[in-house]
């Protein structure tokens, strides 16, 4: 064996026990070994057999090198090239097993196709809010990762020119040939065989298998099935078949003095900040509304919240609008009635799809977004009011108006100029790329306080809006609706941001509506962001069943809601007063059911047993609102 081969298989097995340690500090080893010791087995075979796979790409890649230069170029130069690939993948390899982990260990998830489509759609990654320092932070990290795998290569060349090298191969030669390729294969078999049945039959492994980064799910219930060996049913809930939206043709008579809507969303506004202290504005226009105290979003990120509070209907139908490009019904019976519409974000309506799924029949000259102007949040949301408040001038005042608007404010990095500041200390700035969960658990009073002082700037914005509409005598015809998107959670339950888990933290929002000549009240039942459009349908003189449209209820009648549904990319949860029942959505998915209290505390596993036998006619329901809209019918669909 040449000094050069025996450099590169050292260089490999180095990099090796490091992708090892990079991603052992993403896996639960401990409480795996005390809850089942089969599992745990399945768990250790599984992360060595990974790290091997992990770096095949590079191996490949490393050997085509090789084969397509072998004829070309002198041998030292073949050899300096496949050192430059060899160097190169396995960097990269490692920086994405290292940004996979901290994404683990900051929200609970790790790259998926969420992820990606953050990355990939316009907009995405601008939507994260990421500072100067945050994105030199990364050029670094990224760098040291480089210069790690160049360094862990000179030490291989090194060690390989050394006669203990030599002896040490040679005496361990066939560890490094076909066999050990070999036993690395029919380990993989035997592991991905052992989930297909552990899948089938006990669901044991699912668990411990979603620990591993890029587990491979291998599912073979129909080979099991013609063996003769009893399955498990599975729990997953996909809405499957054409989207048939709405189910009858809409049916609306414009009201002889129809109400002008204005809907304001905040990003990230969760359910305690509304208060005197942080919102004086808000919290005194909500004294003269209908302000409910027990709302849940549609989801625990942006894309479901903001879908599911204009469609009326669960968050889990995006992908089926989004792909036939199905706009919000309650804005084409607006358009019908001649409203004149104007929307605005300080965010991008492109990420995420909004203009692909609910504005998709809107004009662009109708839609405002700001973002990637250089501009802070906080500066985008005041202009946006400015624009906001000049359509309001000068429109036609012998035509109703709607107008929606986006606030990027409290977004992470939490934006707002010096005059907002009313909780100290606060940090100056978020450095995303030195962010670990002691830091933020060391910071997280200063980062919420930034948060604070955000939706302090929220509110002066607000105060603008209800200031213009009370002196312009607005609010005798106009309906007002405030509302965020989801929530934020700073480390309650151990992650910070949103998009993570379905605590309430994440999923509880404030939602304030004014409506003309209503009493002020306070309702303390539970209610969903699905719920606002079956409210405002009958007052825009649509006469369809609220079950054509949508699954909410209308807030102005005497109906309770029982439970509500929030969903995320791939899961959707169950709550009522009592208990969350998390669901996987695909069969695909390596998540199993996930119960908790309604207050978000765990339950033994013989309770949440229990819990399930008891809620199997909520699953049934679950399963029946997921597929409503995708029922073959034969129906006319539009607005008259």
């Amino acid at each position: 064996m040449t000094s050069f081969t025996q450099a590169l298989r050292h260089f490999y097995i180095t990099t090796y026990l490091l992708v090892l340690f990079i991603v052992a500090s993403t896996i639960e080893f401990k409480t795996t070994y005390l809850e089942n010791k089969l599992s745990f087995i399945f768990l250790c075979i599984t992360f060595f057999i990974y790290g091997f796979l992990y770096l095949i790409p590079s191996y490949a890649l490393t050997y085509l090198t090789k084969t397509t230069l072998s004829k070309q170029l002198s041998q030292s130069k073949i050899q300096k090239a496949i050192y430059f690939v060899a160097v190169l993948t396995t960097a990269i390899t490692t920086l994405l097993l290292y940004a996979n982990a901290k994404l683990f260990e900051l929200y609970g998830m790790y790259i998926n196709a969420f992820v990606m489509n953050l990355v990939m759609t316009p907009g995405g990654v601008q939507s994260l809010g990421g500072s100067g320092s945050s994105d030199a932070g990364f050029a670094l990290i990224a760098v040291g990762f480089l210069l790690l795998q160049v360094g862990l290569m000179w030490l291989a060349v090194q060690f390989s020119q050394q006669s203990l090298a030599h002896k040490f191969y040679a005496s361990n030669q066939h560890f490094f040939g076909w066999k050990s390729a070999l036993s690395a294969l029919l380990l993989t078999v035997a592991v991905h065989l052992s989930y297909a049945y552990d899948l089938h039959t006990k669901h044991q492994f699912s668990t411990v298998a979603q620990m591993v980064p890029f587990y491979q799910i291998v599912s073979a219930r129909g080979v099991f099935k013609a063996l003769g060996i009893q399955g498990t049913r599975s729990s997953s809930l996909k809405a499957r078949g054409k989207l048939h939206y709405p189910l009858h043709t809409i049916q609306s008579a414009k009201p002889s003095k129809p109400y002008n809507i204005v809907w304001l969303v905040s990003e990230s506004w969760r359910a305690d900040a509304l208060n005197a202290h942080i919102m004086p504005n808000a919290w005194s226009f909500a004294q003269q509304s209908t302000r409910f105290t027990k709302n849940y979003s549609t989801g625990n990120g942006t894309r479901a919240g903001v879908f599911g509070m204009l469609m009326g209907l669960p968050s889990s139908y995006w992908f089926q609008f989004l792909q036939e490009q199905r706009g919000a019904t309650i804005l084409d019976v607006m358009r019908s009635q001649g409203y004149q519409m104007q929307f605005y974000t300080s965010g991008l309506f492109s990420y995420p799809e909004f203009d692909k799924t609910i504005f998709a029949q809107m004009p662009a000259e109708e839609m405002h977004a700001l973002q990637g102007n250089n501009r802070l949040g906080w500066q985008n949301d005041q202009q946006n009011v400015s624009d906001l408040l000049s359509f309001i001038d000068q429109r036609d005042t012998s035509k109703p108006f709607f107008t929606f608007m986006f606030f990027e404010s409290p977004h992470a990095r939490y934006y707002f100029p010096p005059e907002s500041v009313i909780a100290k200390p606060y940090r100056d700035d978020l450095n995303y790329a030195r962010l670990s969960k002691q830091a933020l658990r060391a910071d997280i009073v200063p980062i919420k306080n930034r948060y604070i002082n955000a939706v302090h700037h929220l509110d002066s914005q607000f105060g603008r809006m209800f200031g213009y509409l009370k002196q312009h005598q607005l609010l005798d015809n106009t309906i007002v609706i405030l509302v965020g998107d989801h929530g934020e959670e700073f480390m309650e339950h151990g992650f910070w941001g949103h998009n993570s888990t379905f605590v309430d933290e994440q999923i509880r929002t404030p939602l304030v509506i004014y409506m003309p000549n209503k009493p002020a009240a306070v309702v303390e039942k539970m209610t969903s962001h699905a719920d606002i459009v079956p409210t405002l349908m009958p007052m825009l003189g649509v006469t369809n069943a609220k079950s054509d449209y949508s699954i909410g209820i209308n807030l102005l009648s005497n109906q309770v809601r029982e439970h509500v549904y929030i969903a995320d990319w791939d899961k959707l949860a169950y709550v009522d007063n009592k208990v969350k029942i998390v669901h996987p959505v695909n069969n695909s998915s390596m998540f199993k059911l996930a119960v908790s209290t309604a207050n978000d505390k765990n339950v033994s596993y013989a309770m949440a047993s229990q819990i399930l036998q008891k809620k199997q006619k909520a699953t049934m329901q679950i399963m029946q609102d997921l597929t409503h809209f995708s029922k073959p019918v034969s129906l006319n669909k539009g607005v008259n």
